[in-house]
């Protein structure tokens, strides 16, 4: 069916359409007698109740889902002959509905702009080059060491320093008063580490093992027990033992601890996950910046899907920000400032998107289970919840795939591009790639 009106700018269609009087009451007459198929009335068999009563209590409820149906299906088969997407649902609006004579109506919205094809052999991206030596291998494995650390007990009469992990017994009072929460014995507490409050680790340097210190805090203004904030207390402190921090030595033997022959096996294995880690920070700088030399094609971005992004960018910064109170104004003003980044975002989904398509790029199952896999491996305790979280939330979901998506047409580029090998030293590569 052609539009009685067609006004086309760029990616923005504003279309108007009739339809003809005869095709909506066929559209309804075929609705009210599927209805009638398996309707059953009082007085009438199942299915045999006759169609002027049918019409005449029920023809009401059918008018509006005809209407919907014959607008749905017009905008449908005018974007299939035009050979466009609408970028979002199109804004209808019905400007006349009279029986026995035209359906009239009217829609606004924008398509998916046509992207051209990209000559990727004329993109030309950097690709830093880092390899492990020994001073990179020995720090990485200093720091495997250092994290298999166990804490002893000291023998000899050593006090106190920073770092010790000191066994004590303690009463909190103020003004004489012990209060809630206050009171533990045989707490092992790391002198430096600021679990307790500000002052507090401090003065139990430079003590003895039995010693009875008196600790004199000041809680701090906004501390979350209302009655203590602010409050100066007294803490009756023993300490019962001090132990201190053992690191295991570099050796064979630590090297076995960790499954592997020797240290030699060991500085090997250690250099080879360097190198595959310099090989991830590099590609994924590569990306960015081919991801920046795509955002300068040239195209029309749709409007609605940007303020889509710029509605969805704004929750989020709410959710981050939930403290923080905005009237009207300060609602518009945040969302003009995240109008520019959207604008981008939407520009390279679109073209990624575009990419994905002419290169065939799928998404497989095992991909997606492999990469909530990797989700659920950063919080071990919860695995579990991680997976029923993807499992009944579809928008997180979908995310998953977005990401997986993005991954996959990156690496189709970076296969087409080219690429100029630059060494650069490992503590650089990394601190680029923060």
């Amino acid at each position: 069916m052609q539009p009685t009106k067609e006004k086309i700018k760029g990616i923005k269609y504003e279309l108007s359409f009739e339809i003809p009087a005869d095709v909506f009451e066929t559209k309804l007459s075929e609705q009210l007698a599927e209805f009638a198929k398996n309707h059953e009335e009082k007085g009438f068999r199942k299915g045999h109740v006759p169609m002027d009563v049918i019409r005449s209590k029920y023809e009401g409820h059918f008018i509006g889902d005809v209407i919907n149906n014959l607008i749905n299906e017009t905008l449908v088969s005018y974007c299939e002959e035009k050979k466009v997407n609408p970028a979002v649902a199109p804004q209808v609006k019905v400007d006349s509905f009279v029986r026995n004579e035209p359906l009239k109506f009217s829609a606004d919205f924008e398509i998916i702009p046509e992207i051209k094809d990209i000559d990727f052999a004329k993109i030309s991206v950097e690709k830093k080059v880092a390899k492990a030596g020994d001073k990179e291998i020995n720090e990485a494995i200093q720091n495997i060491a250092s994290s298999r650390y166990v804490f002893e007990e000291i023998k000899d009469n050593r006090k106190t320093k920073k770092g010790d992990v000191v066994d004590i017994n303690f009463v909190g009072s103020v003004d004489g008063v012990e209060f809630e929460g206050g009171k533990a014995d045989n707490y092992p507490l790391e002198l430096g580490s600021g679990a307790f409050i500000p002052g507090f680790e401090d003065q139990l340097i430079g003590k003895s093992k039995g010693d009875d210190v008196d600790v004199n805090v000041e809680f701090p203004e906004d501390y979350g027990h209302e009655k203590l904030a602010g409050a100066k207390a007294l803490f009756k402190v023993k300490i019962n033992a001090i132990k201190e921090k053992k690191t295991p030595a570099i050796d064979d033997k630590l090297a076995v601890e960790l499954k592997r022959k020797d240290l030699a096996d060991l500085k090997q294995y250690v250099k080879e996950l360097l190198e595959k880690n310099y090989e991830t920070a590099s590609k994924n700088l590569m990306k960015d910046e081919v991801l920046d030399k795509l955002a300068d094609e040239k195209f029309d971005v749709p409007e609605s899907l940007v303020n889509q992004e710029v509605e969805f960018m704004f929750a989020q910064y709410k959710q981050t920000n939930p403290n923080e109170k905005m009237d009207e104004k300060a609602e518009a003003k945040k969302k003009d400032e995240l109008k520019k980044q959207a604008t981008s975002r939407v520009k390279l989904g679109l073209i990624l998107a575009d990419i994905g398509k002419k290169n065939e790029v799928k998404i497989e199952q095992n991909e997606i289970q492999n990469a909530i896999m990797q989700e659920a491996m950063r919080y071990p305790n919860q695995a579990q919840q991680v997976f029923e979280f993807y499992s009944k939330n579809t928008q997180a979901l979908e995310g998953i795939k977005a990401g997986i998506f993005e991954d996959k047409v990156l690496d189709v580029v970076l296969s087409k591009v080219k690429t100029k090998e630059k060494e650069v030293s490992a503590s650089d590569l990394m601190k680029v790639g923060k």
